[in-house]
Parts: structure tokens; C-alpha cells; sequence
């Protein structure tokens, strides 16, 4: 109900020239950062750190089912994500570079709400070497509201080590934030695969 009332103020503020003395960008400014404020704190999913992953028993794009207990005795990076968010998109190749690295060491997949035609069709464009788990939204409401892309680094327990948002965005270090990227990513699969826990 607070996000409703939030979005009804914000869309009467951006149809307004001026309210209460104050420009109508401004107002906007403020507005917007109330809004992103409410939803970085409705992310529920971080309560998931230090937990085990929901189990499931999903569809894979060939049609076989995957089985999140077979999962276990390796790391896990586990990928939420969908065709038409940019950031996602952005960081398939580094995933793939890091998924290079480790081969079969760790588990890579992705989970999407979107149906097999769907992925398909991306996948002839884009490349993403993840095994994709689709149609997933009722999995995904497990975790709450978050923001994509989020990724879940796990141990060979399937405890929720690491939750990864999207790359800092910005343009002066990018190249810089994708490789501390891929470097934090690795040395932390490094560790979660050299332990015996």
C-alpha cells in the first residue's frame, strides 16, 4: 500500500509544473529517492545470507528437471535473471569468463521466470554458458521482492554465502569494476571449493 501511495505522489509530482514553492525536478529527485530507498529496504532476500537454499525441483531448458540436492558437493552460483534487464545482460560475459575458470569445480546456473521460447530466443543472441532453469516465478516469490540481477555464491552445503547485485555503474572505471568483479567472484569459489565444509 506505501509503494501505491509512493508511485500516486510520484506520478502527480511529474505531471505538475511546481508544488508547495519547489520545482517540479526537484520534487522528482526527492520522490525518486524515496521510492529506491523503500525498495532497497523491502529486498528481502538478503535475510537469505547464512541460510540454506530453499530446495526446489525445477524445469531446465532441455525439459528434464534439475534438483537443488543435486547440487551438493560442489559451489554453487546460482544467477536470477530475465531477457529485458539490461544489467543481466551485462554481466553474462563475465560469468562466462569466470564459469571458464572453474569448468566443472562449480555449479553454474541460472534461474529465470521467463518459459523455455522465451530463453531460447535469447540465447540465440546472447551467449550465457549457465544451465538455465526456467518458468521459476514461484520459486523466486520464496525470496521476497529484490531487484535484478542477483546472484547467490553457495557452498558445497548449499548455504548462501555471498548475495551479488549488479556492477556499480560507472563509465570513468568500468573496466575496473568488471575485473574486481570476475576477482572477487573467483577467489571467493577458490576458497568455498578448497574447504571441505
Amino acid at each position: 500500500m506505501r509503494i501505491q501511495k509512493t508511485i500516486l505522489i510520484l506520478i502527480i509530482v511529474l505531471t505538475s509544473k511546481a508544488i508547495f514553492g519547489q520545482k517540479a525536478d526537484s520534487l522528482k529527485s526527492v520522490m525518486f529517492e524515496k521510492l529506491k530507498s523503500k525498495q532497497r529496504f523491502k529486498e528481502n532476500i538478503y535475510n537469505f545470507k547464512g541460510k540454506e537454499l530453499p530446495k526446489f525441483e525445477l524445469n531446465i531448458l532441455n525439459g528434464e528437471k534439475l534438483n537443488s540436492e543435486s547440487l551438493k558437493g560442489k559451489p554453487t552460483v546460482i544467477n536470477f535473471w530475465f531477457s529485458n534487464c539490461q544489467p543481466c545482460i551485462e554481466e553474462m560475459p563475465l560469468f562466462n569468463k569466470i564459469k571458464s575458470e572453474f569448468k566443472n569445480d562449480v555449479n553454474f546456473i541460472s534461474i529465470t521466470y521467463q518459459n523455455q521460447n522465451e530463453v531460447n530466443e535469447f540465447l540465440k543472441t546472447n551467449k550465457f554458458n549457465f544451465t538455465h532453469v526456467v518458468e521459476a516465478g514461484e520459486y523466486l516469490k520464496f525470496f521476497g521482492f529484490f531487484g535484478y540481477p542477483k546472484t547467490l555464491i553457495l557452498d558445497k552445503n548449499l548455504i548462501i554465502k555471498k548475495i551479488e547485485k549488479m556492477i556499480p555503474k560507472d563509465i570513468e572505471n568500468e573496466e575496473s569494476n568488471k575485473a574486481k568483479f570476475i576477482t572477487r567472484i573467483s577467489n571467493l569459489l577458490t576458497e568455498l571449493k578448497n574447504t571441505s565444509r
